[in-house]
């Protein structure tokens, strides 16, 4: 089998993992990065920040690459990651010489994330994949052929159960630890909360900069103002003791890949509850939840005095995530609904 694999290769994205669990899977696997061919000048930026659809001018040269890259390698099919800059007439021609894919990570009704090429090629493609369990639905609504919830996973060549030094426990650690981007919802006011509430916090991701600068979060040096990738993301949630885990709900997320790549780098996980996340871990044995900030910090204070449980959780959480929650298991699901439209 070959795969032609289509998305940004940027330093954190999922688009490099998947690749590696086609080629785990013995899949002959070919990767166009799509930050190489084509880049967001500043003609698009200044006219997309005006419209509710972004369009995207200057993506001719992506497009031909990718329809002569598939003439050349000829692969049984294609799976684009996140595909707002194919227009509808490459995805026509495509379906001419194989199956075409889509895998998308935001709400599709969130459409400043998306663009209009996108939106009018959705009842082209043969099959669209979403991390967000909305758009299983919604994407039907808009005339796709096929529409599955195939949340995101982990990459245990990317997280990993690293041992941590005492030195690195007290620069990196903290009772609670965020990692994730700014975002003025539950996610901030609940952590601005915490500090108010006299909690030891440590908080690592980008955009933090907007949150207020009078907040008690800043003046307690709470936010450490930088982004962490892989190994270093992973000895930070070996670092902490109590990693929280929100989800965008201006997104409609119910599973992010955080949700997974916490639990499998060994890190003890307090989510967000939704229906979606309860079905992936059992609540009180491999992860925990919470529904209010109430209900957060009761969980927060019960698991810090009990560090046996917490660790135990955290290992059958791990694995957990080692049996179903991989990119191996994501793509292997993709290759089975290749061979059922077959």
């Amino acid at each position: 089998m070959k795969v032609l694999i289509v998305g940004s290769g940027v330093r954190g994205g999922t688009t490099l993992s998947v690749c590696g669990a086609f080629k785990q899977v013995g899949v002959k696997t070919e990767f166009i990065d799509s930050e190489r061919y084509f880049k967001y000048f500043f003609l698009n930026r200044v006219f997309n920040r005006f419209h509710k659809i972004p369009k995207y001018w200057g993506t001719k040269k992506f497009n031909d690459i990718v329809i002569k890259k598939t003439k050349e390698f000829s692969p049984d099919f294609i799976l684009f990651l996140k595909p707002i800059l194919i227009t509808p007439l490459t995805v026509e021609k495509l379906k001419k010489i194989t199956k075409v894919f889509s895998w998308y990570p935001d709400y599709i009704r969130f459409t400043k994330t998306g663009s209009t090429d996108f939106f009018n090629s959705i009842p082209l493609y043969d099959c669209h994949f979403s991390f967000n369990f909305e758009n299983s639905k919604e994407l039907l609504k808009m005339r796709a052929k096929n529409s599955i919830f195939l949340p995101c996973a982990a990459d245990p060549d990317c997280h990993s159960l690293l041992p941590v030094s005492e030195k690195e426990k007290q620069e990196l650690g903290a009772d609670v630890i965020f990692l994730g981007t700014y975002a003025k919802e539950k996610r901030s006011d609940y952590l601005e909360h915490l500090c108010n509430d006299g909690y030891d916090i440590k908080i690592y991701g980008n955009d933090w900069g907007k949150h207020p600068k009078d907040s008690c979060l800043w003046k307690k040096g709470c936010i450490q103002s930088k982004a962490l990738y892989c190994s270093d993301m992973s000895k930070v949630f070996n670092s902490g003791k109590v990693i929280l885990s929100f989800v965008r709900e201006h997104n409609k997320d119910t599973i992010s890949c955080r949700t997974y790549e916490i639990p499998v780098s060994g890190g003890f996980m307090l989510h967000q509850r939704n229906e979606k996340v309860v079905e992936a871990f059992k609540e009180g044995e491999e992860a925990d939840f919470f529904s209010s900030y109430e209900e957060m910090k009761g969980k927060i204070d019960f698991y810090l005095e009990n560090d046996e449980l917490r660790k135990k959780i955290a290992q059958r959480g791990r694995e957990r995530t080692l049996r179903e929650g991989l990119f191996i298991h994501r793509v292997k699901r993709i290759i089975e609904v290749f061979e059922e439209l077959n």
